[in-house]
């Protein structure tokens, strides 16, 4: 098979010398030193950031499996965020659209009725009307099939509601501005299991977080699938949160915010809780999480130093580690092992490359103090010539494409581009190799773009159900197509 054309630009070797040589100074940080040691990555050498990037390219055939509902007043499909799955014996997984409607898929048939109509249910608090904000994830209590168990028949939501429909739980950014919106975390309670609905009215807030600007919102929520009863990660919710919006530069400010960095602010984080209500509160902290305290932090930080963590998985049958996107400002997209306590740079860092708060479009080596900030840099990089939004996927170990068997699959929402790379390989600080996958959609290789008539943003996500195959989640027309086979 023809292999891949795709490298990593090289970052200046000139100017990665003269840093070794002659150092230079670092950004001023704001962020209080930890006195956790969490595991830190090696030093990026100069070789890791230019090799060729030559895995072989695989094809890869696709079908389609549902067309979600347009729902009335839109113009495009269904503005499908992610499928969630229950572990049980069903065929059935769920479909969520960021309008606020989540569909079931049962054996591949799509059932009309939304299983859960979040508008219904909150009204005018939320808000949707912008391409980050709604119902963004949702997820299962690992309990949820479990009678009789803490957290069965229950999920959970990720949503975007209107600032002043409920009081924030952490401290909010003052920008001398009303803040945009509320990113909301609620708990729904199924009405039965015979019934496959969510009781609408069964609502409760589990916490409330202010967002200053438009973008970067709340993103995926997600308890992780590999840890088992009785494990300390069990029926832990993780919550990705965006830094607050696009504030690099805001008013020419130079350190405008750095609130990914600020210890004090669940902005720019992944969160940690049990979800459950125990008591007073409306969720528990668990007492393994990495600042417990460690004030200034704030309990429920689990790593932080992140812009855009749209999307986290776990590997379920390799190793069971969080891999972690963060979609980048302007130069740079980037892959993460997820580690309790870590610090992944942001806004000072954007991947390998040391931010410019002048020009974020420019790069400057690291300096040579760098290691005393304590920064983990990612198990993988790619500039923005081949796309410019990362999307998480998921590590495959179902039965349909045995060729990608151990493989984590992600892609760029922008360019449609969907990759490959070894799960087991991915360790910070260096550069994994990656390869590119192929579609074939009837019988032809075509690109997103092409199965979408021509739309000039893929808007793609990645699903799985429960049985561990893959799928492939366009907005453009609001389609839900599956992996089947690897072709060639």
């Amino acid at each position: 098979m023809e292999n891949s054309a795709i490298r990593i630009r090289e970052i200046s070797l000139l100017g990665l010398l003269l840093s070794v040589l002659f150092g230079c100074s670092d950004n001023k940080q704001v962020s209080v030193t930890q006195s956790s040691s969490p595991m830190q990555a090696t030093a990026v050498t100069t070789a890791q950031i230019s090799q060729p990037i030559n895995y072989e390219d695989i094809q890869v055939i696709i079908r389609d499996v549902a067309t979600l509902p347009i729902r009335p007043g839109k113009r495009s499909g269904a503005r499908i965020t992610t499928l969630a799955s229950v572990k049980d014996d069903s065929k059935r997984f769920y479909s969520v659209d960021l309008d606020g409607y989540v569909y079931t898929i049962d054996n591949e048939k799509l059932i009309n009725e939304p299983f859960l109509d979040v508008n219904a249910a909150l009204g005018d608090v939320f808000v949707r009307n912008d391409t980050e904000k709604g119902l963004t994830s949702m997820a299962f209590h690992p309990n949820f099939a479990r009678p009789g168990l803490p957290g069965f028949g229950k999920i959970y939501t990720a949503t975007t509601e209107r600032y002043g429909s409920g009081k924030p739980d952490f401290k909010e950014v003052n920008t001398g501005r009303t803040p945009s919106h509320l990113d909301v975390i609620r708990e729904w309670q199924m009405s039965s299991v015979s019934n496959n609905r969510i009781d609408s009215s069964s609502s409760r807030v589990v916490m409330r977080i202010s967002h200053p600007f438009r973008d970067h919102t709340i993103g995926q929520i997600a308890f992780n699938n590999s840890a088992m009863p009785g494990e300390p990660d069990y029926a832990r919710l993780y919550i990705g949160v965006g830094d607050g919006g696009n504030t690099v530069g805001y008013k020419q400010e130079i350190n405008a915010f750095h609130t990914a960095q600020d210890p004090q602010l669940p902005l720019g984080k992944i969160l940690r809780i049990d979800p459950l209500a125990r008591g007073a509160r409306p969720y528990t902290v668990p007492p393994d999480n990495p600042f417990v305290n460690n004030p200034p932090f704030l309990p429920e930080i689990w790593a932080y130093g992140l812009r855009n963590p749209q999307r986290f998985t776990w590997d379920s049958a390799g190793d069971h580690r969080m891999i972690l996107i963060d979609i980048g400002q302007a130069l740079a997209e980037e892959i993460n092992v997820g580690i309790a306590g870590s610090n992944y740079g942001w806004s000072q860092r954007e991947g390998f490359l040391n931010v410019d708060r002048k020009n974020n479009k420019t790069y400057h080596p690291l300096p040579a103090n760098d290691s005393q900030f304590n920064y983990t840099y990612p198990a993988l990089q790619y500039e923005h010539d081949l796309g410019r939004a990362i999307t998480g996927g998921y590590v495959y170990h179902g039965a349909l494409l045995t060729k990608l068997n151990g493989m984590y699959i992600f892609g760029d929402m922008a360019s449609g581009r969907i990759f490959y790379t070894q799960a087991a390989a991915l360790r910070n600080g260096q550069m994994a190799q990656f390869g590119e996958l192929k579609l074939k959609h009837n019988a032809r290789i075509k690109t997103l773009s092409d199965i979408q008539n021509g739309a000039n943003h893929a808007q793609m996500r990645f699903g799985v159900d429960g049985a561990g195959e893959l799928y492939i989640l366009t907005r453009g027309d609001g389609t839900i197509r599956k992996m089947v086979m690897v072709s060639g």
